[in-house]
């Protein structure tokens, strides 16, 4: 894996021209945070005179390429958990779910439970843990029921996941067989800021990847002031 540190959206725009060349026909997958990245980098290529470097190159984002990776691997799933995950939670307070420290009733009865539950589990989900590894890490009560509650979940979801899931699962699957990897030629995937765990072993599992790392300066004391 290579990894690029970027300062600017100049040197993105650069390193997406500087991707190699396989073959006599250009092939390149750059994946992104957000679509308006995309025309940011289209726009300064064209701008920087190398339109050029936009022929064979696919910008995707990087949650439908942790998708498509998934459908590569034969895995039945269905994406979008995140919308539904504080419905569902509602619904197994309300259920006969057995828990230690914290009381069914106040969860029942007090709003914004299943809202700070569904925030906490997507939190766990971006890095990258599994309620097996809340088990794993001691006896505290709090935790055993936070894993308790997040298996429930996870079997009333059944196969419908959150985005955090799908880059776990497409990284494992990558792991397991980069072949996977549905996109023909070289790769390069933008960490910025706010990437979580999860995405992170997502984009360190792709074949062929170059990681470009946007850095930041700390902030001057007259920006504090």
């Amino acid at each position: 894996m290579i990894i690029k540190i970027l300062w600017t959206s100049r040197d993105w725009a650069a390193a997406v021209a500087q991707m190699p060349v396989q073959g006599s026909l250009p092939c390149r997958t750059v994946l992104v945070p957000r679509g308006r990245v995309a025309h940011v980098l289209r726009r300064k290529l064209i701008r920087a005179g190398r339109s050029d470097a936009l022929a064979g190159t696919r910008f995707v984002l990087a949650p439908a390429a942790a998708v498509e990776v998934l459908r590569a691997a034969d895995l039945f799933f269905k994406p979008g958990e995140d919308a539904l995950r504080t419905a569902r939670l509602s619904a197994l307070f309300r259920s006969d779910l057995r828990l230690i420290h914290f009381s069914l009733d106040l969860l029942r009865s007090t709003p914004g439970w299943d809202e700070a539950f569904a925030h906490s589990i997507s939190d766990l989900e971006g890095a990258a843990l599994r309620p097996e590894d809340l088990e794993a890490a001691g006896t505290s009560e709090q935790l055993r029921d936070v894993a308790a509650i997040w298996r429930a979940l996870d079997q009333s979801a059944r196969r419908s996941w959150t985005i955090q899931r799908v880059y776990v699962e497409a990284a494992a699957a990558l792991e397991r067989r980069p072949e996977a990897w549905p996109f023909q030629g070289p790769v390069l995937a933008f960490a910025a800021g706010g990437l979580t765990a999860a995405e992170a072993r997502f984009l360190r599992a792709i074949p062929q990847g170059t990681i470009g790392l946007l850095a930041a300066r700390p902030a001057r004391k007259r920006y504090l002031d």
